[in-house]
């Protein structure tokens, strides 16, 4: 019988799937691992009845089991910090724990027997454990079974499984690209899907720096765009211009900042004409949209930046003049810090340290300091540049700037632009200057951009 529900159109969810929240009993004591000593909790009864045999037997689908498989995962990496690792999909693997989890989950269910709109999750289970030939018959078995959809339903269904194979460790790239083929033969009917899938696809493609895979999905994704109907235009608009501005970043990697802006000039073209279709707020987000697309790359090529302004300089090594000629830049703009930034800093720090590359953190006050309030502005100042430098030890020089600021009426505090926001214009991520003091790249730091500042700064060298 078929679900209605189920058949819902959504982007990413699964309307029928019965989440359970895993709860976890005492962890053994003799586990060698997290998710070992997780499995031996569930294994020894939350549950709370020693007569339990199959600690999986509160599992009555494969999506709960693929629920829980995802929160092995997590707990097994928990303690591990593994935003510290190099981020590498197509060789990653799953940890062995959680495959046997997944493998024991599994063994529950049978392809020929669970219920249709089940299919999808077991086929994600089989990703799991490594099953690829049964997740490969499952999914046969869902397109058979719903060869009676209509043709945006049976992409939808497609576009999630292409995300599922995306997301797998290792990525499985034979799978997306023949899901993808079949995707783009149901045509127009499914281009909203065909929108989400290739353009999913486009942006794993840049984060590991496959330049040409990530510009053919990224136009793949355009083209699926231009045959939507006008509300699904209208409701899509910013997936429609997360794919311009995908393209776009390898147009300027691989032609230039021209041919970069020449592209999203197109984009304006495409997109204006949603504004007055849609609600006030629809217009104005379409308006920003735009604007926020197209600015980062206007700085690209631009030369003659002015120095880094900061009352405060912690690891400078004596000198307070950045950009520094001669010499690479990458200016961090950071009011915070976690590991993934952190780990990928260290890394690009002792690649290219010795071959002329500056790290800059700049940061600024805020009145408080990790949910803290700051006495004075000199002490926040202190307290940010100790934090950075001293606590984390990150390999760069952090320039803290203090922030003026007036108080409304009603006693909140309000903040003015620092002279550094006011010069590189509220960048987020970091900005790349090369040795002539020209703006080179603009980005987003973390694991998934890794790939991509490695190549522009040994290109930049």
């Amino acid at each position: 019988m078929r679900c209605d529900v189920w058949r819902r159109d959504s982007r990413r969810t699964l309307c029928a799937l019965s989440v359970l929240w895993l709860v976890a009993g005492r962890v053994a004591a003799q586990s060698s691992t997290p998710a070992e000593s997780f499995v031996a909790a569930v294994a020894d009864p939350v549950l709370a009845s020693s007569a339990v045999a199959d600690p999986f037997a509160r599992y009555t689908t494969p999506g709960q089991c693929q629920q829980a498989v995802v929160r092995l995962q997590r707990r097994y990496w928990r303690d591990k910090r593994p935003d510290t690792v190099v981020y590498a999909p197509a060789t990653d693997s799953v940890p062995t724990p959680v495959v046997k989890a997944a493998r024991r989950c599994a063994t529950r269910f049978a392809v020929a027997t669970v219920p249709v709109p089940e299919l999808q999750n077991l086929a994600q289970l089989y990703l799991w454990t490594g099953q690829d030939s049964l997740a490969d018959q499952a999914m046969t078995r869902l397109q058979q079974s719903t060869r009676s959809w209509s043709a945006r339903e049976r992409g939808w269904v497609l576009s999630l499984w292409v995300n599922a194979a995306l997301d797998a460790r290792p990525m499985r790239r034979v799978l997306v690209q023949s899901m993808l083929a079949q995707l783009d033969s149901f045509g127009a009917p499914a281009a909203t899907w065909r929108l989400f899938a290739h353009a999913y696809y486009a942006e794993y493609a840049l984060s590991v720096n496959d330049r040409a895979t990530a510009e053919s999905e990224g136009r793949a994704a355009l083209r699926a765009s231009r045959q939507m109907t006008m509300d699904d235009r209208i409701d899509w608009v910013w997936q429609i211009g997360g794919a311009y501005r995908t393209v776009a970043r390898v147009v300027a990697l691989t032609r230039g900042e021209t041919a970069a802006l020449a592209l999203l000039d197109s984009m304006r073209i495409d997109l204006t004409p949603l504004r007055p279709l849609g609600t006030a707020d629809r217009a104005q987000l379409v308006a920003q949209l735009i604007e926020w697309r197209t600015t980062p790359f206007t700085w690209l090529g631009r030369a003659a930046w002015p120095a880094v302004r900061a009352a405060g300089w912690y690891g400078a090594s004596g000198d307070t003049v950045y950009p520094r000629a001669g010499r690479l830049s990458l200016l961090v703009f950071a009011y915070g810090a976690d590991y993934r930034m952190l780990a990928m800093l260290r890394r690009l720090h002792d690649a290219y340290s010795a071959q002329g590359l500056d790290i800059v953190v700049l940061t600024s006050t805020h009145g408080y300091f990790r949910a803290m309030p700051m006495l004075s502005s000199a002490v926040e100042m202190d307290s940010l540049g100790s934090y950075f430098h001293g606590y984390l030890h990150l390999p760069a020089t952090v320039a803290v700037e203090i922030t003026e600021f007036s108080h409304l009426a009603d006693g909140r505090r309000r903040d003015e632009e620092t002279p550094n926001q006011k010069a590189f214009g509220h960048v987020g991520g970091a900005m790349l200057i090369d040795r002539h003091g020209v703006a080179r790249w603009i980005g987003d730091v973390n694991p998934q951009t890794e790939a991509v500042w490695t190549a522009v700064i040994r290109d930049a060298r």
